[in-house]
């Protein structure tokens, strides 16, 4: 018997494996709507709006590059009417990115991320065809006033910076009436976040000024509608997401497939839109009460991911400003924790209970990359690691078997001589249980104990340290399945080197021949549910395995003597 919950034990791991992303809804992590309620916000004042100069011939650098096969962003009919203008791409050039501003609306229409590729080896685009983002808008109340129309005069044709430099870039709009609104953004070449200073002026009836992203995050990775079931890669996790600081179980704010929310909520660190690996935020650098929109994708149409958008604002007077930091880069543990504004929240470490352990693997796994330069090696070094975190949980558990399997034959004289009284024969098991000091959950209490452990890793495996990472001959990248072509099929060698040593495992176990079946059934199983797992995940299973084989075979040597006799 308890052979069996072992195995339905390691049964669940694989089944919360594969369904862990689903879960998040289950136990209650997805917020409901908040109704909205508006508190005003006094942004502090600034210098006064001075008009934008005149473009200068020459750009910083060379010339930036023409955005070729680009689809026109679309333009909505604002409620000013401005002149009718053309309108013109501002590039930004940086060692890590090219950033494309457009001068209707003076909206960022690409993110282009110059270290991160596309599995077809198109540089990554965080910005999909037709998206915005740092749209604005004016809200009234009784009416809403799109900027996404027009002109955004800039200060210079582009920017070049090379590493260690800053640059600042100008878009001014005149809106009428003594109305005028200015982005400034000031990029740094070594980062991947910037700012973005919102000044404005003449707004004596005090709107709401509201900034965001149109369209959200494009699919840097397969895309699920054509290649199931590889296509858990990256796009299931998408989302809008908020954090609101440490301020109470709402905490960590996430929108995918349910109505949106719109509110305005005290304490916000940040919002913005993810996939697994990459990252669109907008942080205000003032704390404040802000007003908070999140918007998920179409429900009748799951995959079209770009539709989870979000915004940030706050209500204005007359003039001033309203400073945030822009984020369009990966989801990177140390980069994000550097702007000390709570970005690196933005990772999904899991559930809220396990949040913190995930939290401390992740340093140890980044600090072991700096001795070891291969993720395939530090994850083989950390199956190890964590075998002898758990060793003294694993081998309560086996010794627990096997005080159980060796009081199998007095169980059995119990059942014969109380066959016809289950009282009796629950009183003198138990009798027996607390005379050979065996605890019948002990073997299962050590393994949930463990689970936390687990379940933090599982959010490791999803990292981008290990996107496309290499490991050794085939394993060209460990957020992917391991594949070697064979006569036109993809066979995935590392699953069935996992199924194998499951099937050794259990045969260790197995005692009693009625569970002969399951031997097979269960690494069956799990072939099946990690055949298109990454295989970093796969991996680190294997060898934890292999290690437990080598644990078992050590624990089987023990003896484990029963004294008395049945009552």
């Amino acid at each position: 018997m308890e052979d069996k919950r072992t195995l339905y034990a390691f049964l669940l791991i694989g089944l919360i494996l594969l369904l862990i992303p689903y879960y998040y809804e289950l136990v209650g992590l997805a917020p409901q709507p908040v109704p909205e309620q508006r508190e005003e916000v006094t942004p502090a004042p600034t210098e006064e709006i001075t008009p934008a100069p005149t473009i200068e011939a020459q750009p910083r650098g060379q010339d930036p590059p023409e955005t070729a096969g680009r689809q026109p962003l679309p333009s909505p009919v604002p409620t000013a009417t401005p002149e009718a203008f053309v309108a013109r791409e501002v590039v930004v050039n940086t060692p890590l990115q090219r950033l494309v501003f457009s001068t209707r609306g003076g909206v960022l229409i690409s993110a282009q991320l110059l270290n991160y590729y596309k599995l077809d080896g198109d540089i990554v685009d965080l910005i999909p065809p037709g998206g915005a983002g740092l749209a604005l808008a004016l809200n009234r109340g009784g009416g809403e006033e799109d900027l996404t129309g027009i002109e955004f005069a800039p200060d210079s044709q582009g920017l070049r910076l090379e590493f260690g430099e800053q640059a600042t870039l100008r878009m001014t709009a005149e809106l009428g009436d003594g109305r005028r609104v200015e982005k400034r953004f000031t990029f740094s070449a070594d980062r991947h976040g910037f700012e973005m200073d919102l000044r404005y002026a003449g707004f004596a009836d005090e709107p709401h000024l509201l900034v965001g992203w149109r369209q959200g995050i494009a699919n840097t990775e397969e895309d699920p509608g054509t290649d199931m079931p590889g296509g858990f890669v990256g796009a299931q996790a998408i989302g809008s997401v908020a954090y609101m600081g440490p301020s109470g179980e709402e905490d960590r704010i996430t929108v995918d497939d349910d109505d949106p929310m719109v509110s305005e909520r005290g304490n916000l660190s940040w919002a913005g839109v993810a996939n697994q690996y990459f990252f669109l935020a907008l942080a205000p650098v003032e704390p404040g009460h802000y007003n908070l929109e999140l918007y998920p994708h179409q429900v009748e149409r799951p995959f079209l991911w770009e539709r989870f958008s979000f915004r940030v604002g706050a209500r204005i007077q007359d003039s001033g400003n309203l400073r945030t930091m822009v984020y369009a880069g990966p989801l990177d543990y140390e980069e994000l924790k550097s702007y000390d504004l709570a970005l690196e929240q933005g990772i999904d470490l899991g559930w809220p209970i396990i949040r913190d352990i995930s939290k401390v693997l992740l340093v140890v796994f980044l600090q072991a990359h700096d001795y070891v330069p291969n993720y395939g090696w530090v994850l083989i070094l950390f199956a190890i690691a964590i075998k002898i975190l758990t060793y003294p949980l694993t081998k309560k558990s086996y010794e627990s078997m096997g005080k159980m399997q060796a009081l199998q034959p007095k169980i059995a004289a119990l059942r014969e001589k109380h066959k016809n009284d289950n009282q009796k024969l629950s009183q003198a098991t138990m009798t027996l249980y607390k005379e050979e000091g065996v605890n019948p959950l002990g073997s299962c209490l050590p393994m949930l104990l463990q689970m936390p452990i687990f379940f933090a890793l599982y959010r490791l495996f999803y990292n981008i340290e290990l996107r496309q990472a290499p490991f050794i001959s085939w394993i060209d990248d460990l957020s992917r399945p391991d594949e070697i072509m064979i006569g036109g099929f993809g066979l995935h060698i590392l699953p069935l080197l996992m199924a194998g040593s499951m099937f050794m495992q259990q045969k260790m176990t197995m005692k009693d021949p009625k569970q002969a079946m399951l031997v097979y059934m269960m690494p069956a199983f799990l072939l099946f549910i990690f055949w298109s797992l990454p295989s970093g995940l796969v991996l680190y299973w294997t060898v934890f395995n292999i290690l437990q084989i080598v644990q078992q075979l050590w624990i089987n040597k023990q003896k484990f003597p029963i004294s008395g006799s049945p009552g």
